[in-house]
């Protein structure tokens, strides 16, 4: 964030949350082939996508709610999605921590406790 945009968080209007695991469609994509057309159209329709290095390629994580997906090269995997990042400082948020989000209706601004407690206050 910017430091515009880190003066403003004391002008929205927050929420305490606890963001739990969720599910996760995974799957494996070679190395070279990272602009697939159906992972670029995957990441496209839902957005949030982790990359972890393994052997050969990558393992593939998409946030999953619902939808269509190719069941020959994916698979839902339960709670793989287990943490999140503070926009402020980037610090990954365990599942379930206690942490800070903006009201429905505000821009959607998710802080840990600390930069809540530093940009926010109590």
């Amino acid at each position: 964030m910017t430091s515009l945009e880190l003066s403003q968080l004391p002008g929205h209007r927050w929420m305490e949350s606890r963001i739990p695991a969720r599910a996760a469609l995974t799957m494996f994509v070679a190395a070279g082939s990272e602009k697939d057309p159906l992972v670029a159209e995957m990441q496209s329709r839902l957005g949030a996508s982790r990359w972890f290095s393994v052997q050969g390629g990558h393992r593939l994580l998409l946030l999953f709610d619902d939808g269509p997906y190719d069941a020959s090269r994916c698979t839902i995997e339960a709670g793989a999605w287990d943490h999140e990042h503070c926009d402020a400082c980037a610090e990954r948020i365990p599942a379930m921590a206690l942490c800070h989000v903006t009201v429905p209706g505000e821009p959607y601004v998710l802080l840990c406790a600390k930069c809540y407690a530093r940009y926010v206050g109590a």
